[in-house]
């Protein structure tokens, strides 16, 4: 197979991991405190939605989080901020696939039929933080075309780099770069961080950056449900911290980190 050309993959979506650290909002643990929320670009405030938990609570019933009720009904400050609307008009990422590495993706999501390839536990997304990603990246917004991701009409693998509950897995993840390297991906976008190298992962990444993908992954994890920001010391998180690879992380409107951010190095 003919890979399409890396600079075009990385024009359209290197922006695919940055979109997941600026339109996500302050992910929380399932059983944390509502995020606080945060003014629109505009200063306004803006539409209040349910958190999106990145994983379930280790020691509780497996509950999955349920969909949410409620529906965005205007463009928020990040897409704002990223003009996805003049982006659209030059390219839609139509013809790339992007490996999204985290908790699974639905496929039968709203504004991704058809576009997402998720086999065995991939398609069982539990906590839902990976389908989330997925629309963030490539969904086409439904019936809201501004509410449409950064690339619309890219394809979505999804890969497992947790278990049934998000709780991250450092040989999932390893299993989940080789297999997107295998399928050609032109993105690989790591959702989960690690807090330890590991010699596996870098060599996966670095045969991943070697087939010509862009990698892009979380620069730190969730902070835990329990205890503050300020109890961890700064450290570097894994595969962000590989050479090569965008690291991203979260932030507000005024480009502050969001409260009880852990730290990195």
């Amino acid at each position: 197979m003919t890979r399409p050309p890396v600079r075009e993959a990385a024009r359209l979506l290197s922006g695919a991991g940055l979109a997941a650290a600026l339109l996500l909002p302050t992910a929380v643990q399932a059983q944390a405190a509502s995020p606080s929320r945060v003014p629109a670009a505009d200063g306004k405030k803006g539409q209040e939605l349910p958190g999106m938990p990145s994983a379930l609570d280790p020691e509780a019933e497996v509950v999955c989080t349920p969909a949410s009720r409620e529906k965005a009904k205007k463009q928020d400050w990040s897409r704002q901020r990223l003009d996805l609307d003049r982006l659209h008009r030059h390219g839609t990422g139509a013809g790339v696939t992007v490996a999204l590495i985290g908790t699974g993706v639905d496929p039968e999501a709203a504004g991704l039929g058809g576009r997402v390839t998720a086999a065995g536990q991939a398609a069982d997304d539990c906590v839902g933080h990976g389908t989330f990603l997925a629309g963030l990246i490539a969904g086409t917004g439904g019936d809201s075309p501004r509410l449409a991701g950064v690339a619309p009409g890219a394809e979505i693998l999804a890969l497992r780099g947790t278990d049934r509950r998000g709780q991250a897995d450092t040989d999932l993840v390893v299993e989940a770069v080789r297999e997107a390297t295998a399928a050609e991906a032109d993105v690989i976008a790591v959702a989960v961080a690690l807090p330890r190298q590991d010699p596996a992962l870098s060599g996966a990444v670095a045969e991943a950056r070697r087939s010509g993908a862009v990698v892009v992954a979380a620069a730190a994890p969730d902070p835990p449900a329990q205890g503050g920001a300020e109890e961890i010391p700064s450290r570097t998180y894994w595969p962000a911290g590989e050479p090569g690879v965008l690291s991203v992380a979260g932030m507000l409107p005024g480009g502050a980190r969001p409260d009880g951010s852990l730290p990195t190095g």
